[in-house]
């Protein structure tokens, strides 16, 4: 959709052209929802919690913010979960936001009320953010410290100076709309990718499919792994992990436990992530 307010599309302009205009890079603090990272997001003047989910695939936000930013959800958005599930939700179009002052569009955002899948007594979360507001431009993620950072092509340089550069491609669903990335997983019978998920509290699923080329079994559900990524130079990222092997439509999902001990910088533009150890001492208590 196409917000319709002028005061609305003007202060958008305005923090476009701030953005565009950002000589250093700004860092976002990151809240924390039962151990999964949250952002403060604006929508047309009103400010709420969103949970920050690299694997959400599309952005999401309440029917109540939706309204608030003159949105009339229309058509739809059908996507499927991890297990094959298919979930359809009404979207808005081209909505504005943003993110620590951070202003950002949301290409087609999917209008769900997440509280509603919530405890009654939880604390309110308004949406989801996930990678398709991001893809635009670069930023490092910092689960374990709570830190999003968007980077100034100096910083980025600075940034992925002795990281590793993993291999990746896009994961799209929802006729293009839907956006997550899959890192390459070698194998000695070929290569596995990997969703990562940041929304997801297990370290590492694996589809069953999968199970065999990492040496797992395939009929047991939760069986110890050294998981082993390797960069496009060689080097290699790892984990000790708990693997959980059951049914699903992708080879596998990197979980938030894995990512908290990387920092992780994407540049979506350019198709390209690196990855380094996050230091013990910058954790502040992520899950």
């Amino acid at each position: 959709m196409v917000i319709r307010f002028s005061t609305v599309l003007a202060a958008a302009l305005a923090l476009s052209t701030a953005a565009t205009a950002q000589t250093a890079p700004r860092t976002v603090l990151l809240g924390d929802y039962f151990g999964i990272r949250t952002v403060e997001v604006t929508v047309a003047g009103e400010t709420g919690q969103f949970l920050l989910d690299t694997g959400g695939g599309i952005s999401v936000i309440s029917p109540t913010l939706a309204g608030k930013a003159g949105c009339t959800p229309f058509a739809q958005i059908t996507g499927f979960r991890l297990s094959g599930e298919r979930l359809t939700m009404p979207r808005c179009d081209d909505l504005a936001i943003t993110a620590g002052g951070e202003a950002l569009t949301v290409p087609s955002a999917g209008v769900f009320d997440l509280a509603s899948l919530l405890p009654p007594e939880a604390p309110r979360i308004e949406g989801l953010i996930a990678l398709d507001v991001l893809a635009d431009r670069p930023f490092t993620l910092e689960l374990g410290a709570g830190r999003l950072t968007f980077e100034t092509p100096d910083s980025l340089a600075a940034r992925i100076a002795t990281a590793v550069e993993l291999p990746i491609r896009f994961h799209r669903q929802a006729g293009g709309i839907s956006l997550t990335v899959m890192a390459r997983v070698p194998t000695a019978q070929g290569d596995l990718w990997m969703q990562l998920d940041s929304g997801s509290d297990g370290a590492l699923q694996v589809d069953r499919t999968s199970a065999g080329p990492l040496g797992l079994a395939a009929d047991v559900d939760r069986q110890p792994l050294h998981l082993k990524l390797t960069g496009a130079d060689g080097r290699e990222v790892a984990a000790h992990v708990e693997a959980r092997v059951r049914d699903m439509i992708i080879d596998g999902n990197i979980g938030l436990p894995v990512m908290k001990d990387w920092i992780m910088t994407f540049d979506l533009a350019e198709g390209r992530l690196w990855v380094q150890p996050t230091p013990p001492a910058s954790t502040t208590g992520a899950r």
